[in-house]
C-alpha cells in the first residue's frame, strides 16, 4: 500500500531509497516494512535498493557465527604460537652509502 500520509522520524531518511536521488514524498507499507519513496519510484513499483542498518551489520554476520563467539569483543593480545626466532642484539649498523632493503 502507498501512502503519502505519513509521519517521519528522526531516523528516517530524507532521500528515495530506490533512486537515491529525489526527496521522499511517498511511503511504502508492507508486512512490517516501510520504504520511504519519490512519487515516481513508489508509482512504479521499484524496490528499495538497499537496508541501510541491517540487524547483524552490514557484513552479512549469522546469528550461529555470533553465538559461536567468533565476532565477540576481542581481549588481550596473544603472542602467535610461534614468534619465530629473537632479534638480534645489539642492533646491526647500517652499511654506508647504502639505503636499507
Amino acid at each position: 500500500m502507498i501512502t503519502t500520509e505519513f509521519v517521519a522520524t528522526a531516523t528516517d531518511v530524507t532521500t528515495c531509497e530506490a533512486c537515491w536521488k529525489q526527496p521522499v514524498e511517498a511511503a511504502r507499507v508492507g508486512q512490517g516494512v516501510r520504504d520511504l519513496l519519490c512519487l515516481s519510484c513508489a508509482e512504479a513499483g521499484y524496490p528499495a535498493r538497499t537496508v541501510l542498518f541491517p540487524p547483524l551489520g552490514i557484513r552479512g554476520l549469522t546469528q550461529a557465527k555470533v553465538e559461536m563467539g567468533k565476532h565477540k569483543a576481542p581481549g588481550l593480545p596473544k603472542m602467535p604460537p610461534d614468534p619465530g626466532p629473537p632479534l638480534p642484539n645489539p642492533k646491526p649498523t647500517p652499511t654506508p652509502n647504502k639505503p636499507p632493503v
